[in-house]
């Protein structure tokens, strides 16, 4: 079973989304990544609230990794299944972002096609992975 997690879409994809309104341009979540910057320092048990102003993932440890899949659970909210195979992200595991990436554009040439950035953060408690389990994040983003 997934743990479902429920993430901040960060100001950089609001931007991004009105870009793409007012460009024409085009994007989709591909890849995810994992960190251990998502708990408080004092008390890992506890998530801290994710800072959308971030570009970054913080303590980013793993990834970029291809989402598994994606699923529209209700008109405004979408799921995105990130699976950790054998040997991925060993160690603590507190926060995971999903990354985009531009697919298309109008403009002839345009340079911002196949590039990359943080779309949303999730922040949870921390906990250990091994290296001999897997692991299923469920990501939900609201639109």
């Amino acid at each position: 079973m997934a743990q479902a997690i429920i993430a901040t879409i960060t100001d950089g994809a609001r931007t991004n989304f009105a870009n793409m309104l007012a460009m024409g341009r085009a994007f989709t979540i591909t890849d995810f990544v994992t960190g251990e910057g998502g708990h408080d320092i004092g008390d890992p048990a506890v998530a801290l609230t994710p800072d959308p102003t971030v570009t970054t993932l913080p303590l980013q440890s793993f990834g970029p990794k291809a989402v598994t899949s994606k699923t529209l659970i209700s008109p405004f909210c979408v799921e995105y299944l990130c699976d950790l195979d054998l040997l991925e992200a060993v160690g603590p595991l507190s926060n995971i972002g999903l990354i985009a990436t531009y697919t298309f554009s109008p403009i002839a040439g345009d340079l911002l096609v196949g590039t990359t950035w943080l779309f949303s953060v999730g922040n949870f408690p921390q906990s250990i992975k091994t290296d001999s389990e897997t692991r299923s994040i469920a990501v939900q983003v609201g639109f």
